[in-house]
């Protein structure tokens, strides 16, 4: 007798997560529950990505962001410029109290052109780039919205503590120009 067991979209992506963490063995380890947190869900289990290469660096105080106020950081080496920035509006990723404190690479993810000045506040999207257009959805994990990007943009895993001090801890995807996030190309060790 065959028994069929229906597995949900959450649950095959969960387990196929899992599956892949296992074989490359390099990757996050993942404490708590798996998955991303959808957009405005509650904060009532907590999920700790621990990403043993990463540095976890101090970028911000919760009390010191303002709703709208990109603030920049070079993480997870110099050069690798960051912006973390309060929405006003719940996010994939995000964290505070609200869920909307997120951080993204500041370099497009098509060319690498700099995104420093094309924050829409408004719509809580970066872009567009000057170079191509594109336009990232910030509540969305950085998902592509308008543009030539073929990749979301790179996103700073983010930790809030007790003190509500913001630390940068991973990254999702590759920042544009670099083989690996982690990679000295300065020649030094």
């Amino acid at each position: 007798m065959v028994m069929e067991q229906s597995v949900d979209r959450r649950a095959f992506f969960r387990l196929s997560g899992l599956a892949s963490g296992a074989v490359l063995s390099g990757g996050a380890v993942i404490v708590g529950s798996a998955g991303r947190r959808p957009a405005g869900a509650a904060q009532a289990e907590k999920v700790v990505l621990a990403y043993p290469d990463y540095p976890n660096v101090a970028v911000a105080m919760l009390d010191e962001l303002i709703q709208g106020e990109p603030v920049f950081f070079d993480y997870p080496q110099a050069g690798q410029r960051n912006m973390v920035v309060k929405l006003g509006k719940a996010a994939e990723e995000g964290t505070g109290p609200d869920g909307d404190i997120v951080a993204f690479s500041a370099f497009c993810a098509h060319m690498g052109a700099p995104l420093d000045n094309v924050y829409d506040q408004e719509l809580a999207v970066l872009g567009p780039c000057p170079l191509h257009f594109s336009t990232f959805d910030l509540t969305k994990s950085g998902m592509l919205i308008m543009g030539k990007a073929t990749q979301p943009l790179p996103q700073v895993v983010l930790d809030l503590d007790d003190a509500g001090q913001i630390s940068a801890t991973g990254m999702y995807g590759l920042i544009y120009g670099w083989p690996a996030n982690l990679v000295d190309l300065t020649g030094g060790s």
